[in-house]
């Protein structure tokens, strides 16, 4: 049974049990249904900005500019090293294709297992 088969079906056992209910218990229901809509808020027609501000004046009240100081830094800290690794992985990629191009490499190195291992396992970072 699905999600939409399971709503059809209570929709269906709401039906039939609202046979069932006296016309005075429908009476009290319609009559606090109106009351609620009565004191129902309506939709405020605030600027934007308005709100944003609002939402910022009591989200981030307790926030301190040496708290975005230290998100900024640690921020600046892991993108500066994810740069510095990425190139040193690129100049040991480098040296290692600079050596394979120039033939200076001995013939010995790419018959070698482990460096076949270590050319596959740098292929797939």
């Amino acid at each position: 049974m699905n999600e939409l088969h399971f709503a059809f079906r209570i929709r269906q056992h709401l039906n039939q049990s609202l046979q069932q209910i006296d016309a005075d218990k429908i009476e009290r229901l319609k009559a606090a249904r109106l009351r609620a809509l009565s004191v129902q808020k309506l939709p405020s027609t605030n600027p934007v900005l308005a709100v944003a501000g609002h939402f910022f004046r009591f989200h981030f009240e307790g926030v301190h500019i040496r708290h975005v100081l230290l998100a900024l830094i640690a921020a600046l800290a892991i993108g500066s090293y994810t740069h510095w690794q990425a190139d040193e992985l690129v100049a040991q990629l480098s040296d290692v294709d600079s050596a394979l191009l120039s033939e200076d490499l001995p013939m010995e190195a790419l018959l070698d297992q482990d460096f076949d291992e270590w050319l596959k396992s740098s292929q797939r970072q």
